[in-house]
């Protein structure tokens, strides 16, 4: 798939699924966070690579914070689905940009929510990820190597 090309429809595809170790890793210990209730969400702006989506994702739910797969599945797949649905304008804009952004989305209330809520946390955090990458990009640091200014 071509970057150029790459079009944002309202599918989640394996490669807009955040995974391996590294990538992982790195988003954990060296990308920015915030929160936006009911997530704790991380984020890491860099440069795209070709054949790379624009936006990647991955959804934690704590076992520690519920026990039954069953809810913490359900909660993902609502996570999940909220990005689907709203990941649109954030990914034309990386795209656009040439960079691409890896965000992390971590479950962080105690109790389970409602649909309309995991959807209006999940457009609030892809909201304030939107402004920083609009922010990158009218500084112009989108050039290579230069990736880690942008945290």
């Amino acid at each position: 798939m071509d970057n150029s090309g790459y079009t944002v429809g309202h599918t989640l595809s394996r490669g807009e699924r955040l995974r391996g170790d590294k990538r992982i890793r790195r988003l954990f210990t060296g990308g920015k966070s915030g929160f936006a209730f009911p997530f704790r969400y991380y984020y890491v702006l860099d440069e795209m690579r070709d054949g790379a989506p624009p936006v990647s994702m991955l959804v934690s739910v704590p076992k520690k914070m519920f026990k039954r797969a069953v809810k913490r599945n359900l909660l993902k797949r609502r996570t999940r689905e909220a990005f689907r649905l709203n990941k649109g304008t954030l990914a034309d804009k990386a795209a656009s940009a040439g960079m691409s952004v890896s965000i992390a989305f971590v479950f962080s209330s105690k109790e389970a929510l409602d649909y309309a809520a995991v959807c209006g946390g999940v457009k609030r955090a892809l909201s304030v990820i939107g402004g920083k990458l609009d922010t990158a990009i009218d500084k112009g640091k989108c050039g290579a190597g230069e990736s880690e200014k942008l945290l």
